[in-house]
């Protein structure tokens, strides 16, 4: 499929993540135009956006046009949501992860490596919370599943980008086990005790990533790939923060949130930051790699709107807590822009060299 062909769908997964913005705007205080659906931000956030954007990327390299149905499905699934039909929007997120989940078990069988088994068990996981979210309707069920899919699938990327590196078999079995945890805390019960297992996992993974990362070698260059690393190096302290919440902190009254919001706003977005500007390019066919500093200032806001919420969660300050849902909005909306201004003026410029 040709990368204009492609833009669609990547239209889909932005309009996913701007009216998933909106309803979290909506759901942390502000009143901007408020409808019913802002009662599925997450899974707007998690399935419109973050599931269209991952399988977009799995599927464009297999060049079969049948499985743009997968992001299809999950970039519509928000028409219905806005539509108040949550029972077809739900429905579509089912279909789309089972989609998603077929398409890691192909990688798996034909190429047969570690990375790919868990990529599979990471869309598993999102099929796991579509369907408990559809049979139950009840997200704080749905969470901890969605949460395992991303965490899965980004450590799987990072696991592959390591290959190269000076990692032993064991070291690398250590880091499976560790991602496993997750999961099994899942099935013991996320919200009685099952949630210390994943903060366990959260904890041992987060640190796993700070000691055998790319980060110890990219942070000592110039330019894009210290960029990289310093955005990846700020979601792994994030994810390691949402583990040490997880155990000390989600038995509170705001605790949940600020578990929440510190793994998907702090790991998830910084994860993306820090991807974005080698992904997204190869989504839309550019070849450039576009980079500027001011890309430093979006991370720099991103973090701290989760910092700023995690404290306003503790101390149930609600007017300020209400002020991080509008500094992380500007974040990633600011990110995004740039991002565009960047690709787009970076393929001008290689068309003119």
């Amino acid at each position: 499929m040709s990368t204009v062909s492609r833009l669609p769908f990547l239209f889909l997964a932005m309009l996913g993540l701007l009216i998933g913005l909106w309803a979290g705007l909506n759901r942390i205080g502000w009143s901007i135009y408020a409808l019913p659906a802002i009662v599925h931000h997450g899974a707007m956030m998690v399935g419109g956006f973050l599931g269209s954007l991952i399988a977009l990327e799995k599927i464009i390299p297999l060049k079969r046009k049948i499985l743009y149905v997968i992001p299809l499905m999950s970039g519509v699934s928000i028409i219905f949501f806005l539509l108040h039909q949550d029972v077809v929007a739900i429905t579509m997120l089912l279909i789309s992860s089972i989609g998603l989940c077929l398409v890691f078990f192909y990688y798996l069988t034909t190429q047969r490596h570690s990375i790919y088994l868990l990529m599979f068990i990471g869309g598993v996981c999102w099929l796991a919370g579509n369907a408990v979210l559809l049979s139950k309707r009840f997200y704080p069920a749905a969470f901890p599943w969605w949460a395992a899919f991303v965490l899965f699938v980004i450590s799987a990327e990072r696991l592959e980008l390591m290959k190269f590196l000076p990692v032993t078999a064991k070291q690398k079995i250590l880091f499976i086990v560790l991602l496993l945890l997750f999961p099994s805390g899942i099935i013991l019960s996320f919200h009685a005790n099952g949630n210390i297992l994943c903060g366990v996992a959260l904890i041992g993974t987060a640190i796993w990533l700070l000691r055998f990362d790319l980060i110890g070698i990219t942070i000592r260059k110039n330019g894009l790939p210290q960029y990289v690393a310093v955005a990846l190096t700020a979601g792994y302290i994030s994810l390691l923060t949402s583990g040490l919440l997880l155990i000390t902190f989600a038995s509170k009254a705001m605790g949940y949130d600020a578990v929440v919001h510190t793994f998907f706003i702090g790991f998830v977005f910084s994860m993306i930051f820090a991807h974005g500007p080698i992904i997204l390019p190869g989504v839309l066919g550019i070849t450039a790699k576009p980079f500027h500093r001011i890309l430093y200032l979006w991370i720099i806001i991103l973090h701290a709107s989760w910092l700023l919420r995690w404290i306003t969660d503790a101390y149930l300050y609600f007017e300020w807590r209400k002020i991080s849902g509008w500094m992380t909005t500007v974040a990633i909306v600011g990110y995004f822009i740039s991002m565009a201004i960047l690709a787009i003026t970076s393929q001008k410029h290689a068309k003119t060299v």
